[in-house]
């Protein structure tokens, strides 16, 4: 699934997969190293102090599926 969402990422903004990963990472440095940690990224199962693109694709795609099913009529939102 990742590698379906990384290729229409890439096409999508003209750029390579390995560059969607690499964005993402780096998106995720940052948040993760912000001093305002929030209890949704402690929510994030990871092997390491960040979580991987992987990771957190995996995280948001359980919470959309968890909200659904729990009859949210906006599962995306908070």
């Amino acid at each position: 699934m990742n590698r379906k969402i990384y290729r229409k990422l890439a096409k999508k903004h003209g750029v390579t997969v390995a560059v969607v990963r690499q964005d993402m990472q780096a998106a995720l440095n940052a948040a993760y190293q912000s001093p305002s940690h929030t209890q949704a990224q402690e929510a994030v199962l990871r092997g390491s102090d960040v979580p991987t693109p992987e990771e957190f694709i995996r995280h948001a795609v359980h919470e959309i599926y968890r909200r659904a099913d729990e009859g949210s009529r906006y599962p995306l939102v908070h």
